[in-house]
């Protein structure tokens, strides 16, 4: 019970303009970083179970996290691809601050503070915009439970 008036007190008490600020070090989920080379991704990870086009790059597809791997700016010979998006599903993919899929809302509060609400087609989001860049952590939410997160840049 006193759960669930932390939460009803916490989810209450937020505003479209109250939003905390990330810095860009919390851009990054299972030990990838936006802006990493597709190198340092499979160094770090392995290689993917599974690799798809997207159109805009390509999806490296690890157990609880997804990478998507493209080209800063314009893709020519000889430039390599970065990571310009990362989504994680599973408690194995956590933020340095230690914020993972399956924690409570709780542990975001204590880690960054009070986020932006929002409410989007695909669902209800607690977003955390970076104070040194375009980008975002924006975590999927149900109930007082984080079931995603993702870091990505804004264009």
């Amino acid at each position: 019970m006193k759960s669930i008036i932390l939460t009803v007190a916490l989810l209450s008490g937020l505003t479209a303009g109250s939003g905390g600020a990330v810095s860009d070090g919390e851009l990054s989920l299972g030990g990838v970083t936006l802006g990493d080379s597709e190198s340092q991704v499979l160094a770090a990870l392995g290689q993917p179970l599974r690799q798809s086009d997207t159109g805009e790059g390509i999806a490296l597809e690890y157990p609880g996290l997804t990478v998507l791997i493209g080209w800063l700016e314009q893709a020519a010979p000889g430039k390599p691809r970065h990571v310009l998006q990362v989504n994680a599903t599973e408690q194995n993919a956590c933020t340095p601050s230690g914020v993972c899929p399956g924690a409570p809302l709780s542990k975001a509060l204590a880690s960054y503070g009070q986020p932006i609400k929002s409410e989007r087609e695909s669902g209800s989001f607690w977003e955390y915009y970076s104070d040194q860049s375009s980008c975002l952590l924006q975590l999927g939410t149900s109930g007082d439970t984080i079931h995603s997160i993702s870091a990505v840049c804004q264009p």
